[in-house]
């Protein structure tokens, strides 16, 4: 089964990784080509056509990212031969106001070019223009007047090529690897959605809200993404929306080893935490451009979650398919550069959620089976409280003294059938809850107490040492002690040396002790009481609880160790 899921969720992600890497492959009949120089204008007045005699330079991209403009962009386009004027399309993408000129002549503005942020008007990042008829044989020229005074934030490329090609292939093109991530966000949609419905009315599993803010992520992802090739922006946005997206890869750099930490219980130290967080701080502070920082992003949360993965211990149904994804998409970071962010980083994102939110699922239903397991544990508990809290021997010693009472003290007797009252009444409200607080406990416990000591005429004392402040018990497992060391040692025993509770807390643990009296009952610690005291706990805590007894010295101890938090 380990080996069928891990080949299975491997399969997946390279048949959509692969899909998508073919379908955003350009056809043969498109071209892209960056610009081949680039002048500043010769005035601060937007000019109106190409002037002649530019100082034209080398491009830089980087560079031109700083400039403002009005500013020139030239392109030195081999001849293009086609027999149809659709087949002579353009997709200009500047960052940009611009207008382009195609061998002198003017095709539609793209925005307005202006000298001030006043006289221009922001253009789209991407547009497409038809080509006029070709001309005689020969080279083409495309020179772009632009200005960019509406920039949000500094970019470190300009990032400005042209494609020229068949319009058909350029609108295709752009479009097709985008049904491929469609599907896979779809996927992902159903499988937060399938969890919603089976973690609602249910108790919450470790991560649930963890791994849904993950999807969330997920969903958010291709959103992002595919908003400037489906739908296109104009240029003052492609600054926030790289923000944006490098805010989601730290997002999922933070999310992802915070599930599988939570899921599989790895405790992870503070300084360790603190160490990571200042590495991804690190990277977004220090790492240059946008592509850099998210892809350390990517590649330090993958490297993290696999270390989480390697140091957890149990269920490697679970965790090795989900250790071959992560590693996986760690190799795919170096082999496939910055195509990993555009495209198969998300679907790799889409597998890898889809399989934890459906093995989360999953999760759910076992615990549903296993609730229903303690469900039927806790009724039978919650019997045999009642049945030990009237076993016949005690009762019948308690009615019998009570009788006597009646003749010679009325008033003890009177006082007598008031204890018992409230302790049939403890009994009955502890044996309807899973857990009661530790005062309620000690209240019963000493209502017991108190009517063994008027039957036999003696104060049996309890004394508590305890900082027991939200502190919450299986009913009955302090009583079920008190009961032990009466049957084992004796009320006279008990009265002599009272009973002693010390309630601490070390990090995040109760530890629960109880002495009393010891006895010389040979088989003490084997009985009912015993079964009863570890069935309770297990039902409350599975996994999660120690009980220890024996005898020290003058002493019988009982050691709960129980877990802070539910």
């Amino acid at each position: 089964m380990q080996i069928l899921r891990t080949l299975t969720t491997l399969v997946v992600l390279v048949a959509a990784v692969t899909a998508w890497l073919v379908a955003s492959a350009p056809p043969a009949d498109l071209r892209y080509l960056e610009p081949t120089a680039m002048a500043a204008a010769a005035s601060a007045e937007v000019p109106t056509t190409p002037p002649d005699g530019l100082p034209w330079r080398a491009v830089d991209q980087r560079e031109l990212a700083r400039w403002r403009g009005p500013y020139w962009l030239r392109w030195d386009v081999p001849g293009i031969a086609a027999a149809q004027p659709a087949d002579r399309t353009l997709r200009l993408s500047v960052r940009a106001a611009s207008q382009p000129y195609w061998n002198g002549q003017p095709l539609p503005a793209n925005g307005t070019v202006g000298a001030t942020a006043n006289d221009e008007q922001p253009g789209q990042v991407d547009v497409l223009r038809a080509l006029p008829a070709a001309p005689a044989a020969g080279a083409d020229t495309l020179v772009v007047l632009a200005s960019t005074q509406h920039h949000r934030l500094p970019l470190r490329s300009a990032d400005a090529f042209i494609g020229i090609g068949p319009a058909a292939s350029l609108y295709r093109h752009p479009v097709a690897p985008w049904l491929i991530a469609a599907l896979a966000t779809g996927a992902l949609a159903a499988a937060c959605l399938y969890l919603l419905v089976a973690q609602r009315g249910r108790p919450q599993v470790p991560g649930a809200r963890v791994l849904l803010a993950l999807g969330a992520v997920g969903l958010a992802l291709p959103v992002l993404e595919g908003w400037r090739p489906l739908h296109g922006y104009t240029y003052p946005w492609h600054g926030p929306r790289l923000l944006a997206l490098l805010a989601l890869h730290l997002a999922a750099a933070v999310l992802l080893p915070a599930y599988l930490a939570r899921r599989f219980g790895v405790a992870v130290p503070t300084a360790l935490r603190i160490a990571y967080l200042a590495a991804l701080v690190a990277v977004v502070a220090f790492v240059p451009g946008f592509d850099g920082r998210g892809a350390a992003l990517l590649l330090l949360s993958l490297l993290g979650a696999a270390a989480l993965l390697l140091r957890a211990r149990g269920e490697p149904d679970e965790r090795w398919p989900i250790l071959t994804l992560v590693l996986a998409g760690a190799l795919a970071i170096p082999l496939l550069r910055g195509a990993f962010l555009d495209g198969p980083y998300f679907l790799f994102l889409a597998v890898l959620m889809g399989f934890l939110l459906v093995r989360h699922a999953a999760q759910l239903r076992i615990l549903d089976a296993h609730n229903a397991l303690l469900r039927e544990e806790r009724a039978r508990l919650s019997l045999q409280l009642l049945q030990r809290g009237i076993q016949p021997h005690w009762l019948m010693n308690t009615l019998t003294c009570l009788q006597e009472l009646i003749e010679q003290a009325p008033m003890r007797a009177s006082a007598l059938v008031e204890a018992l009252a409230e302790q049939f009444d403890r009994l009955r409200t502890s044996s309807s809850q899973q857990r009661v607080a530790l005062e309620d406990e000690l209240a019963l416990c000493r209502n017991h107490l108190d009517i063994v000591g008027m039957a036999m005429e003696r104060h049996i004392a309890f004394d508590v040492d305890a900082d027991h402040h939200g502190l919450w018990l299986p009913p009955g497992v302090l009583h079920a002690q008190v009961e032990n060391a009466l049957t084992h040692a004796g009320a006279v025993a008990c009265a002599q040396q009272p009973f002693r509770l010390r309630v601490q807390r070390q990090g995040e643990r109760w530890i629960v002790e109880l002495r009393s009296a010891r006895g010389t009952a040979p088989h003490r610690g084997q009985g009912t009481g015993t079964r009863y005291i570890e069935a309770s706990l297990a039902a409350a805590w599975p996994d999660r609880w120690r009980f220890v007894q024996g005898a020290d010295g003058a002493d019988w101890y009982g050691r709960m160790e129980l877990p802070c938090a539910s």
